[in-house]
Order: structure tokens, then C-alpha cells, then sequence
């Protein structure tokens, strides 16, 4: 990928690449010859004196191919591809990145093939990650650009949820949010300070039980274990989550990332997408979702 920039005013490369927005880390990588700096088809460093009307050309780092990532083949669905962006509908019950216990089965060692069997010079960059139990939306980069890029970008972030007990009100939660000790993946709700935001709409409840409720949530923050904290809070622990509340036969946790939206970073477009888990699918195919 090349940034291109028509120089207005005489300034040093290096003083004009602080107004960019290129990361520090991504300059150092390029000055480290893993990418170049051109001005008018000549290669120049970060010394050179730049002058009004001189064509800089960035060059931008390809990334490695995440040597510390096994490429394995497994598959995904793919809602969303450009030259940029990869965005996957993930399963329940994997994680994003290699654990421990699973350093060959991740989302992450599954996209690596990907890119290696489709020839995509990348390495694994996730903009936003989803705990294992947790289904839906998530998007890569494929550079570091377009990673930093994204983290710059306001990203509309929406849940569906299935709750236990009747639900009846929409509402929002502010709570801080912490680890309970350092030996434990769990987190804790505190009202020591506020760190996190959570807006939620009541769908209707499950027809099917009378004792679920469907709920739509944005989250304002994005805090780890945030939604699955916030509704055990309210009395109300998502369906199928074993850490916070209980097990369900299925074993899925009924929470879906359902919908991202936000402005591309490179074409500015607004890009808006959903996806459904099947729990509910069930209730819209059977046209059984009873509103409140």
C-alpha cells in the first residue's frame, strides 16, 4: 500500500511525517527498511528537506507472514473482504487468537491459511476481539496502517442477547468493571469508579419458555466480559454463560456480536453490517417472538 501527499510548504520529512497519521511505530518500521520514503521517484530518509509541490510517496511495510501463528485450515464464513479489511461471522466456542491449551485452534491460526493459500502478504491484526463462548462479527486488518487506522474509527457496536428471567425495561448500565486477582480470568462489578457503559432495548420475550428475554445491547465501552457482567448485575445472566451464571445443554452462549458499523478508513464509506446466531433464528423463523 502507497500513501501518497503533495508537499505545500518547505518542511523536513521528519517534521511533515508527525502532522500524518502514521503511527510512530509504523514510521520507525519504514525508516527501518521495511518500507521506503520517495519524493518525486527518488528514495530519500527522514532528513530530507522537503519543498512546496515535491510528490512524497510512503511506501508501507507488508506485513510478516505471523511466523508465530500455525497456518491450519479450518473454516469460517466471510461476510466482508477488500483489500483492507477482512471481517468473519465467528463461530461460538473458539477463540480469536492461540491459547495454551489451543495454540493450533484459533480464528487466528484458520485466517493465517487463509492468507497463505490466497496469497495475502499479511500478518494477523485484530481490531476489535470476541471472548471464545462469544459468536458473531469480527474484523482484521491486513496491514498495520489499516490497524491503526481502525483504532482511530468509531465502530457502532451492537449485541443480541438472551437473558434469563422477564426483562421488562430498556435501560443502561454504568459500573466499573475489574479483575477479581490476578490467578483468574473472571472480572467484577465495582462501584469504586466508572469505566464502563452499556445501552440495552428489550426485544421480547422467548415464547418458547416464557421464562428468557431477547435483548438488543450497544456498548459504549468495550471492556472485557462487559455484557455478560452487566446483565449477571442486573439479576439477569445471559443464557449459557457457565462463568457468570449457568450451563446450559447446548453449551453456546447466547451472545452475538450482531452488528458493526463505521466509516472505511481509506474510502470513507459507511459500512454497516449483521449477521443472526441460529438461537435466534429459531424465534424468527417461527415468527414466535413475543413483544412486549
Amino acid at each position: 500500500m502507497i500513501k501518497r501527499f503533495q508537499i505545500t510548504e518547505d518542511i523536513t520529512l521528519r517534521d511533515f511525517l508527525e502532522t500524518t497519521d502514521l503511527s510512530s511505530n509504523l514510521i520507525t518500521r519504514i525508516t527501518n527498511g521495511n518500507g521506503r520514503f520517495i519524493v518525486n521517484n527518488q528514495n530519500v530518509n527522514k532528513s530530507y528537506n522537503l519543498r512546496k509541490g515535491d510528490l512524497l510517496e510512503i511506501v508501507l511495510p507488508v506485513s510478516d507472514q505471523g511466523e508465530n501463528i500455525l497456518s491450519i485450515k479450518g473454516d469460517f464464513e466471510i461476510v466482508y473482504e477488500d483489500p483492507y479489511l477482512l471481517i468473519i461471522n465467528k463461530a461460538p466456542n473458539i477463540s480469536c487468537i492461540p491459547t495454551i491449551k489451543h495454540y493450533d485452534h484459533s480464528l487466528a491460526n484458520y485466517v493465517m491459511s487463509y492468507y497463505k493459500r490466497n496469497g495475502i502478504l499479511s500478518n494477523i491484526h485484530f481490531v476489535n476481539r470476541l471472548d471464545a463462548m462469544t459468536s458473531g462479527l469480527v474484523i482484521l486488518a491486513k496491514n498495520s496502517y489499516i490497524n491503526d487506522a481502525m483504532k482511530n474509527t468509531y465502530i457502532t457496536k451492537r449485541y443480541l442477547v438472551e437473558v434469563e428471567g422477564i426483562l421488562e425495561h430498556d435501560g443502561i448500565i454504568e459500573t466499573g468493571i475489574r479483575r477479581i486477582s490476578d490467578d483468574t480470568i473472571k472480572r467484577e462489578v465495582t462501584y469504586d469508579f466508572i469505566n464502563s457503559k452499556t445501552e440495552y432495548q428489550v426485544l421480547g420475550q422467548n415464547a418458547f419458555n416464557n421464562k428468557t428475554t431477547f435483548v438488543l445491547a450497544t456498548l459504549h465501552t468495550g471492556k472485557t466480559h462487559q455484557l455478560r457482567l452487566h446483565f449477571n448485575h442486573l439479576g439477569h445472566p445471559i443464557v449459557g454463560d457457565s462463568l457468570y451464571g449457568n450451563k446450559n445443554e447446548e453449551g453456546i452462549l447466547h451472545l452475538h456480536s450482531y452488528i458493526l458499523s463505521f466509516n472505511h478508513p481509506v474510502t470513507n464509506e459507511l459500512v454497516t453490517l449483521s449477521t443472526y446466531p441460529e438461537w435466534f433464528l429459531v424465534m424468527l423463523k417461527s415468527h414466535q417472538l413475543d413483544h412486549n
